[in-house]
């Protein structure tokens, strides 16, 4: 197995914790389920209420340059352009309207894994209903998750969804290949990118259609998702949703106004982490501490699910003979913060953790559980 990279917490790290005072609370390794906002994130979002919106509708211009700005970043951040960029409600309701604004004909194959999050499994179904064939994919390994996704395709295969980082698992799918066998086949790459866009560089290449929510590895708020749709694949869509922003024939899924106050809350973190952080540090600190935490939870002798070669913020390993929710809830108690799913322990740590809190965290868990051990 590959060593981990040395995690040592310099005097930025330290400065960079204070703006996370929670993290001086307990020990928190649970950003796939929500980040941590920054100390003073909420006077952004208080901006929208107090400098725009305090305008009325006069102030529209300072809302659309704020949402503008937030295109750029984000184009920059992930090799798209700015105008293939749209927001959402959420993660959910952009992947629903991306599925239902495909032209189903009859044959048409739809493709995600068995194991998938529920709403990209749903909105996968929904095409059944109208008229697409569906096509859920079983993966029985880690390792194969990939390649029995490449496996199922067929010529007959329209829309592949996928998650770019495994909610159960964190295993990491590599979205070039991915990419260039959908297109090789004429099918649509559908990408639900939520517990990745924040944690590890993503550089959307080829991908046809990426849509993640803030609320996690970006640090952000509810009610706010990211949609990218490329400007090659918008023809082949129509939008099953209108209204004022998408009246026919527009194919553009952005229908309405958006989470503006969100946006406003969006626009600064995404300043915080590139010129306060850095993305280099965030995306490094991530690698290192999952890194080590990966190696270490083997070192005592548990299995873990994620493959170091594929990962991105999640590890989660095998708790045999033990419930992982019991010991999420002792973990709890204790000060310890990570989550049970699919009957596996998930811990995901971001760059405002250090070495130590994993310390912490593995000692634990290796005393409540000490069958696990060596």
């Amino acid at each position: 197995m590959t060593p981990p990279e040395t995690s040592v917490m310099s005097d930025e790290a330290r400065r960079l914790r204070r703006d996370f005072p929670y993290v001086d609370e307990c020990v928190y390794l649970n950003t796939a389920s929500a980040g941590l906002s920054w100390q003073g994130q909420g006077t952004a979002a208080a901006a929208f209420y107090d400098m725009a919106k305090s305008r009325g509708i006069n102030g529209m211009p300072l809302w659309q340059t704020s949402a503008a700005a937030v295109r750029e970043r984000l184009a920059r951040h992930i090799s798209v352009q700015p105008d293939e960029i749209r927001f959402a409600g959420s993660t959910t309701e952009a992947l629903n309207l991306v599925i239902g604004a495909v032209r189903w004909l009859p044959g048409d194959e739809v493709v995600w894994t068995a194991d998938e999050f529920p709403s990209v499994a749903l909105a996968c179904e929904s095409a059944g209903r109208a008229g697409a064939t569906l096509c859920p994919v079983v993966v029985h390994a880690e390792e194969e998750r990939l390649s029995a996704i490449l496996d199922a395709l067929t010529p007959a295969t329209r829309v592949v969804a996928v998650s770019h980082v495994h909610w159960v698992t964190g295993t990491r799918l590599d979205l070039v290949r991915l990419s260039a066998a959908c297109h090789a086949l004429g099918a649509m790459l559908v990408v639900d990118g939520i517990q990745a866009l924040g944690a590890v560089p993503v550089d959307l290449g080829e991908t046809d259609v990426y849509c993640a929510s803030v609320f996690k590895w970006l640090l952000s708020g509810f009610g706010l998702a990211v949609l990218v749709v490329r400007e090659r694949v918008r023809a082949e869509l129509t939008p099953g949703i209108r209204g004022y922003n998408n009246a026919s024939p527009s194919s553009d899924l952005h229908y309405s106004h958006v989470n503006y106050p969100g946006l406003y809350a969006l626009a600064a973190c995404l300043s915080y982490l590139e010129t306060v952080v850095g993305w280099e540090t965030v995306h490094r600190r991530v690698r290192t501490l999952t890194g080590e935490l990966a190696v270490d939870l083997s070192n005592r002798g548990f299995r873990v699910i994620t493959p170091l070669d594929a990962r991105a913020g999640i590890v989660s390993f095998a708790l045999p003979g033990v419930d992982p929710g019991a010991v999420r809830d002792t973990l709890a108690k204790e000060g310890i913060y990570v989550e049970a799913r699919g009957g596996l322990m998930r811990v995901s740590p971001h760059f405002y953790n250090t070495s130590n809190e994993l310390t912490r965290f593995i000692g634990a868990v290796t005393r409540i559980c000490p069958r696990s051990s060596p």
